[in-house]
């Protein structure tokens, strides 16, 4: 994506921001932060637990070949995760980052990558049935909207298909695939042609992870999927601390319906303003008030800034090490 491009998306949203905040009262935006008094630092706490998740389930996919510890993985995953949450690459950004990070504790690029992939697939397969989930929690809620309830379900449907056709294609390979149909066109690209032995490499390196670890692909699924469950702690927390009752049924429709409004902005850093809009229309429709949305929105993007500050330190630091552990 050029950097126009780039340029312009951003303006849209922020251009989408300013609107939604002349549409919204902002006064009661600032009583309900201030109502959530010594509760708030409380919100944070979650995400630690999540990031946990994830990385165990990222450490899963390097199988038992390298032994990394913990906190290696985890600072890692912070960095890389900053990364993706500011470029407009679908959040891939990061993952070559943390793979070249992991080289400074001689973790081959290759096997980096081919882990960082694994694990991105899973997250987003777990993310699926998460969504699944939240939706037939949310269905009571959807039925009267069919504006909303029909596109997310062709939208669900597409996502589940895109995800199946990758599943597949990296057990059989996917740069494979791909340089056998460039082939057979006579078109592939020359700068794609220098990476051809280390794309095949790549693709061999998560094709024999497959087939020889289906239970370690189980295992990390499912400390993925119990990440997006335990997000849902996060909107508990938020709601709690303004004193504003919810379930846990509807506490989980809302983070996984949520998670597909930051999904589908993807080409906006930061999923700036379609992601708060989005959130505020989502709260409307559980019965909330839209000014509550919006504080729901801005307590979930000063979340994301901590983390986006903790790993921008991180990269920092981690670039100024020779290879010393942390």
């Amino acid at each position: 994506m050029g950097r126009l491009a780039r340029t312009l998306f951003l303006l849209l949203g922020l251009g989408l921001l300013v609107v939604l905040a002349t549409q919204i009262d902002l006064v009661k935006v600032k009583a309900y932060l201030a109502d959530m008094g010594w509760a708030f630092p409380l919100i944070f706490l979650p995400y630690i637990v999540v990031y946990c998740c994830d990385t165990l389930g990222w450490r899963l996919a390097f199988a038992s070949s390298v032994s990394i510890p913990f906190h290696i993985l985890f600072l890692t995953r912070v960095g890389g995760e900053a990364i993706n949450n500011l470029t407009p690459f679908a959040y891939l950004g990061g993952e070559p980052v943390k793979a070249h990070l992991l080289t400074r504790f001689q973790i081959p690029i290759i096997q980096g990558m081919a882990a960082s992939i694994i694990a991105k697939l899973l997250i987003s397969i777990s993310q699926f049935f998460f969504v699944i989930l939240g939706g037939a929690l949310a269905l009571s809620y959807l039925v009267t909207r069919p504006d909303l309830l029909w596109p997310l379900i062709l939208l669900t449907v597409a996502a589940g298909v895109l995800l199946a056709g990758v599943s597949y294609g990296l057990r059989i390979g996917l740069f494979t695939i791909l340089f056998s149909a460039l082939d057979r066109w006579n078109v592939t690209p020359s700068r794609l042609e220098r990476w051809r032995a280390q794309l095949r490499q790549l693709d061999e390196t998560i094709v024999g992870f497959a087939r020889r670890y289906p239970s370690y692909l189980f295992l990390s699924w499912g400390l993925h999927f119990l990440g997006w469950v335990l997000g849902t702690l996060e909107v508990l927390a938020i709601f709690y601390a303004v004193g504003i009752p919810i379930s846990v049924s509807e506490a989980i429709a809302i983070e996984a319906l949520a998670s597909i409004v930051k999904a589908v902005a993807f080409f906006i850093p930061g999923s700036l303003g379609v992601q708060d809009g989005g959130n505020v229309l989502l709260l409307t429709v559980f019965g909330y008030p839209s000014s509550f949305g919006l504080t729901f929105s801005l307590v979930r993007r000063l979340r994301e800034l901590l983390w986006i500050s903790l790993g921008l330190v991180v990269l920092l630091r981690y670039y100024g090490w020779r290879s010393r552990p942390v």
